[in-house]
């Protein structure tokens, strides 16, 4: 299609590659690799949690008592968290703590949310990218440390394509839903003044050259 449209005789060894650095330059092929979803970062951060927490306990104490309150917004990460002790070698007791002489953990996730930032282009003609973070907030307490309740907020940042957002985020989960940015003002106004002298200075260009 391009071809047709400039005209372009792939024997022109000299005048095609100046007529490719345009078209990279104003369409360039996006290096972006593909995301994970919200969802997805949020099981990692719960995951990061529980390596912080485990960091904190004795070596020698392999069993803990775990009490997780999560509320009805994040009760899916429950399993999450325990996989996340379990992993690292701790055994998760259920047995109400007045039954048994055990170390207890407690952990209090209030908040979980997704937050984008400014939107931006990828090129000028490029697609539209949006900074991502995703955050936890939250408290815990284990009987076996002297801190008593310590405050945790973790989170993760990347950069996503817009197009991309509606799969990123999950509809059954609220929190996966972040509000994205209004669209660059000068964006949409510009774009089709530019595209009209790219393609002239590219016509132009390339008919000069080729005259030479």
């Amino acid at each position: 299609m391009l071809n047709n449209f400039f005209n372009i005789n792939l024997d022109e060894k000299k005048t095609l590659p100046l007529l490719s650095i345009i078209l990279l330059y104003f369409f360039p092929i996006s290096a972006y690799s593909q995301s994970p979803t919200n969802l997805e970062v949020f099981y990692s951060l719960t995951d990061s949690l529980t390596g912080k927490i485990t960091n904190e306990i004795p070596a020698e104490q392999k069993r803990i008592l775990l009490t997780l309150n999560l509320g009805e917004s994040y009760s899916l990460f429950a399993n999450q968290l325990k996989s996340g002790f379990t992993n690292r070698g701790k055994q998760i007791i259920d047995i109400p703590p007045d039954e048994i002489n055990i170390q207890q953990v407690n952990i209090v996730l209030e908040n979980a949310n997704v937050e984008y930032g400014k939107m931006f282009r990828d090129g000028w003609f490029g697609s539209y990218y949006v900074e991502r973070v995703c955050i936890i907030k939250g408290n815990y307490l284990q009987s076996f440390s002297s801190n008593g309740k310590q405050d945790f907020e973790i989170s993760f940042s990347d950069t996503v394509l817009v197009d991309d957002i509606e799969n990123l985020e999950n509809n059954s989960f609220p929190f996966t839903k972040g509000v994205l940015p209004a669209e660059p003002f000068l964006s949409g106004l510009a774009e089709s003044i530019i595209a009209v002298v790219t393609a002239a200075a590219a016509v132009i260009l390339f008919f000069t050259i080729r005259s030479k």
